[in-house]
């Protein structure tokens, strides 16, 4: 009996290093196996314009003119791809109901104008890459607007055969990033719901404002909040904050907010009229 003990143990010991051995392999395989594992960190509401770029994916661009550059006041040449090619490629759109969903445009500098998916989806909206008409040696000509140089790079969203007075349609440049929102997380949110005068300032609000401005942390940041935690009409007189929406120029030295032209007293009155309803309705 104690003559085969040494070779018992031996045996054990064999056995261990073998199962340690296979441990190894298992881990090493699985290892491997993660490591293969493509990142699936993609969003499938959103297009990251800028990470698309450096993986080399926006190449296969047209030559899009545009007559009437609202941005730019003339006839323009871009390098651009169609924005349902995008939209097709790298969004779940063809499963969503158009109709209720908004599409957002994310721009470097805080801008944030949205549309009607449907509305957009039924134009033809593109993502200009450059411009082809720019300086030789640059990508994009120089923006002046309201006296201040904007930056136009990386991306601008233009339009084939949409006038440059058609207010409804959105000319985000600096553009950077796209997503698909549900009314319901959206818009809704942000809506009056049981008063008409509400509705109607409401209204103008998107028309006008949210794109630079957001309530309860729906809409632009490159002006303020104007809701929360505080809203604009509980710290401003109401009639300043009128003549200050009618000349923003005429309160703060080189101030970003533009003068709204397109706007009359009395819509500033509603779009007042709004903000007073939503400081009741905050988050």
């Amino acid at each position: 009996m104690f003559r085969f003990y040494p070779k018992l143990v031996a045996l054990f010991l064999l056995l261990l290093a073998s199962c340690q051995q296979n441990g190894k392999q298992n881990s090493v395989i699985k290892k491997d196996t993660i490591t293969r594992i493509p990142n699936q960190t993609l969003d499938s509401l959103s297009i990251d314009l800028v990470a698309l770029q450096k993986e080399g994916k926006l190449k296969d661009t047209h030559v899009i003119t545009v007559v009437d550059d609202p941005v730019y006041h003339s006839t323009k040449r871009y390098n651009a791809l169609p924005l349902s090619q995008l939209l097709a490629t790298y969004t779940t759109i063809k499963k969503l109901n158009p109709e209720k969903y908004q599409i957002v445009f994310e721009c470097e500098d805080g801008y944030k104008p949205m549309m009607p998916l449907q509305k957009i989806m039924d134009s033809k909206a593109y993502v200009a890459v450059s411009d082809i008409d720019a300086p030789k040696g640059q990508l994009w000509s120089e923006i002046i607007k309201d006296g201040h140089q904007m930056k136009a790079a990386p991306f601008y969203l233009i339009y084939d055969g949409v006038p440059a007075n058609a207010t409804d349609y959105k000319w985000p440049y600096n553009l950077v990033k796209i997503k698909l929102v549900n009314n319901s997380l959206n818009i809704a949110l942000i809506a009056p719901k049981d008063d008409p005068k509400a509705q109607a300032g409401f209204a103008l609000f998107t028309k006008n404002c949210v794109t630079c401005h957001a309530i309860n942390k729906i809409g632009g940041s490159m002006g303020p909040e104007l809701n929360y935690p505080k809203s604009v009409t509980e710290y401003w007189k109401k009639d300043q904050l009128k003549k200050f929406i009618q000349h923003p120029a005429s309160f703060r030295n080189n101030v970003k907010m533009p003068t709204l032209t397109n706007i009359t007293p009395r819509d500033i009155d509603q779009i007042i009229y709004y903000l007073e309803y939503m400081s009741k309705h905050k988050i």
